[in-house]
């Protein structure tokens, strides 16, 4: 199993879409991905071949990451655009990653994807469109994203060529609170 993970997606479609709704009241400031709980989730106990990680580089002395390389992961980090965000350079490294390991790798085996991001698609880019070329070759595909912020043909193609998990049944055991509510640990 591949596992391909966009962090500012999975990131921020959590803290804006679905954090003010189960956490109402709570500072926004401390909200926080698990990561140790979403890679638990996401391997339940099978063995992982490889793991793409791209995210943006996080304010100075922030020890973020440092929780990303205990668990083993070697993080893509990009600068941030001071006027566009990340202007889909994250999206652009996993992407272009995936592509690899299909041609590196010509026997299909299983791929999750920790994104939301269905951008693209209309042009023959983007997470979907990598994902259908793959599936025609044969490899299964696993879509775990806030279902409050998934694109709706990403869900779809996930539903009908693997499978979708929602995060959201999982928010307790994927992020806390800094100073507050702790991350409960999967079943």
């Amino acid at each position: 199993m591949y596992i391909f993970w966009d962090n500012s997606n999975i990131h921020y479609a959590g803290l804006n879409q679905v954090f003010p709704v189960k956490e109402p009241g709570v500072a926004r400031e401390g909200y926080r991905t698990y990561f140790k709980g979403l890679l638990d989730l996401v391997s339940l106990g099978r063995d992982i071949d490889d793991i793409f990680f791209a995210g943006s580089v996080p304010p100075r002395n922030d020890a973020l990451w440092n929780s990303v390389k205990r668990l083993g992961i070697i993080p893509s980090l990009l600068p941030r655009s001071v006027s566009e965000g990340e202007a889909d350079t994250t999206d652009h490294v996993l992407q272009l990653a995936l592509l690899r390991l299909a041609l590196d790798h010509p026997l299909p085996d299983t791929i999750a994807l920790l994104t939301g991001d269905g951008a693209g698609m209309n042009k023959g880019e983007g997470f979907l469109s990598d994902a259908v070329r793959l599936s025609r070759k044969g490899w299964k595909f696993e879509v775990y994203s806030w279902d409050a912020a998934c694109n709706r043909y990403l869900r779809d193609f996930a539903r009908n060529n693997g499978k979708y998990i929602r995060l959201e049944d999982y928010y307790e055991n994927i992020t806390f609170i800094v100073g507050g509510r702790q991350a409960v640990p999967l079943r």
